[in-house]
């Protein structure tokens, strides 16, 4: 839970537009604490955001958003993971229906 530092870091807050809007909470999780406590990065995080709210916010447009980050995290994996991304599952499917 966020430390608003006032000794109240375990409460949840009450809904507020700014500091805490409801599309940003399931139960009594809210999303940037989760992302904070996993240690993601900014794409990763926007793309919890995303797909954790698009039912009570955005739709099919916060699933587009979470797949624009979805596609800069493949275009950039090896330069930000330091790892190569071996075959993706198209590549898979070409090799097995290659004579």
């Amino acid at each position: 839970m966020r430390d608003w530092g006032d000794g109240n870091e375990n409460k949840r807050r009450p809904h507020h537009p700014v500091t805490s809007p409801k599309a940003y909470t399931k139960g009594q999780i809210e999303f940037t604490d989760a992302v904070e406590l996993l240690g993601l990065g900014w794409c990763q995080g926007n793309v919890v955001k995303y797909i954790c709210r698009f039912q009570d916010k955005g739709g099919i447009e916060d699933l587009e958003k979470a797949r624009q980050y979805i596609t800069m995290m493949i275009n950039n994996y090896q330069s930000w993971y330091g790892e190569k991304s071996g075959t993706t599952a198209d590549q898979e499917d070409q090799l097995e229906t290659k004579p």
